[in-house]
């Protein structure tokens, strides 16, 4: 899957998760409290859905905060899952 269409997955995913926030959801929307406010529940529902959708399994050690910083970040992570 290319960059582009993992990064447009992230984003309509973490809209529906972030259903009550006004505002787009773009590449570099924070998604801490910061922005966003995604807590953790939210961050794992993101997770399984991603999964869900991509068929891209994200390794536990592979979610830091970090890479919950932004859709783009999500987006690389997948893209390095991808990868092997």
């Amino acid at each position: 899957m290319e960059r582009d269409e993992l990064l447009r997955i992230v984003c309509d995913v973490v809209r529906g998760q972030a259903a009550d926030c006004a505002g787009p959801v773009e590449a570099d929307t924070p998604l801490g409290p910061e922005g966003l406010g995604i807590d953790s529940i939210g961050c794992l529902e993101i997770v399984l859905e991603l999964e869900q959708r991509t068929g891209i399994t994200l390794r536990d050690e592979s979610l830091t905060a970090e890479s919950f910083a932004t859709p783009a970040s999500l987006a690389d992570q997948l893209e390095r899952a991808s990868r092997g």
